[in-house]
């Protein structure tokens, strides 16, 4: 006889002594690969585009006490990604009907629905929801580490540095910041004592591993690229989130090398994979191959 399922709402905010405890730790046990626990981590300390004031919208059903099931999003309201354990598909209904009533941003109304493809349960779910599959698409790719891991070396001047041996959030903000192209896209940018105090407080706590923060710095001790890893002890695979290198630094082989060495180091603390959520060439080249692929539904017209 299976126990009472209770559901209620998120409780708190992004810090460690809410429910991030209990979301994190399901999200381990769940062994997701679409919607990881370092995806869920590196949005709750992504707090220039989180939207906290979301959080209480997520969805999570408990048996006992223990999570069994949540309906999360990432970062902002929209896309709704269901995750459960196993043996707890038959909530699926359950969980489509609450996002639908409850996770869409008023201000910006899309809604949409992440079913990984080989999910038929989910789907089946879905379409009696009334949801159609579109052709927008999110990938993960996978590198298994029991396999050797190609060697790198950096150019003559560049050298590795992380978070843990130099907190230097500045120049690591600065990376992300040309990395990603707001330079290119005519944004300024700028760095506070603020920023600094939210960067200290989003990363400086427990379920963040600062020595997988790493970056590469020139020979003035610039950050150029960076690659960002989350690894549990409890889980089997890490994940690589974000990864970057800025314009001037591109096409010689330092992003390539910054991801191989955290590869390394994730590899040497236990982690048997890692995986990314992305289709690219790049990690195609360094030996990924495709895991999984994924679908966004929408409410049919």
């Amino acid at each position: 006889m299976k126990n009472k399922i209770v559901f209620r709402t998120y409780e708190g905010g992004r810090e460690i002594n809410t429910d991030f405890r209990k979301v994190y730790n399901f999200l381990v046990e769940s062994k997701n690969t679409e919607y990881t626990y370092g995806r869920f981590n590196w949005m709750m300390t992504n707090w220039e585009y989180l939207e906290e004031q979301f959080l209480n919208r997520i969805g999570i059903w408990e048996e006992q006490g223990q999570i069994v099931a949540a309906d999360l999003f990432d970062l902002s309201l929209g896309d709704v990604f269901p995750v459960t354990l196993p043996g707890y598909e038959f909530l699926y209904e359950e969980m489509l009907e609450y996002a639908k009533n409850n996770m869409i941003n008023e201000e910006q109304p899309n809604f949409r629905v992440f079913i990984c493809d080989t999910n038929q349960e989910l789907q089946r779910a879905a379409q009696n929801a009334g949801l159609i599959p579109t052709p927008a698409k999110e990938m993960v790719a996978r590198f298994d580490l029991k396999e050797g891991i190609p060697e790198s070396t950096l150019p003559q001047g560049y050298m590795y540095q992380d978070l843990e041996k130099q907190r230097d959030y500045r120049n690591y903000k600065l990376c992300l910041f040309k990395g990603f192209g707001h330079e290119e896209n005519g944004r300024v940018f700028s760095f506070t004592e603020k920023d600094l105090e939210d960067l200290k407080q989003a990363y400086e706590r427990d379920y963040v591993d600062l020595s997988l923060m790493i970056s590469v710095a020139d020979s003035a001790g610039n950050y150029v690229a960076h690659t960002g890893m989350w690894y549990d002890e409890n889980a089997e695979f890490a994940l690589i989130e974000p990864v970057c290198t800025i314009p001037e630094a591109r096409r010689r082989g330092i992003g390539r090398a910054a991801v191989l060495e955290g590869l390394r180091r994730v590899k040497g603390m236990g982690a048997k994979y890692a995986v990314v959520g992305s289709s690219q060439q790049f990690y195609y080249s360094i030996g990924f191959v495709p895991h999984s692929t994924g679908t966004f539904w929408i409410k049919r017209g």
